[in-house]
C-alpha cells in the first residue's frame, strides 16, 4: 500500500491525520478539472485492509473551483478516500484509492 499524496489534486495536511480528530481535505483533481459541479468524498479508516466508519460527504465548491470539507478521523492506522461526482464518475487513484497513515494522537 502506498502512503502519501500520489495526486497533486488531493490536498491533505498529513501531519493532522490523527485518530479521533478532524482533517480538512481539499480536492482539485480529475473530477474538478473535468468540470464537475458537485464532488463527494467517500472515505473511511482501517486497521488492515477493510474500510470501516465509511462516510460519503458532499464537498463545498470554492470560488477558485476547488472542493473542500472537514472529515472526522476515526480509529485505525490508515485513512482511505476516493471521490465521485453527481454523475457517478469516480476518481479512485486508478483503483488504488488515496491512503494516508493515521498518526498517534
Amino acid at each position: 500500500m502506498k502512503y502519501g499524496n500520489p495526486d497533486p489534486g488531493v490536498h491533505v495536511p498529513t501531519e493532522k491525520i490523527k485518530a479521533n480528530s478532524t482533517v480538512e481535505v481539499t480536492y482539485d483533481g480529475l473530477l474538478a478539472r473535468s468540470g464537475a459541479q458537485e464532488v463527494y468524498i467517500h472515505c473511511g479508516s482501517s486497521y488492515l485492509k477493510d474500510w470501516t466508519d465509511i462516510h460519503d460527504v458532499k464537498m463545498n465548491k470554492n470560488q477558485n473551483g476547488t472542493f473542500s470539507t472537514i472529515i472526522p478521523i476515526q480509529n485505525g492506522n490508515t485513512f482511505h478516500m476516493c471521490f465521485h461526482d453527481n454523475a457517478s464518475n469516480w476518481d479512485n487513484n486508478s483503483g488504488s484509492n488515496y491512503s494516508f497513515m493515521i498518526l498517534d494522537s
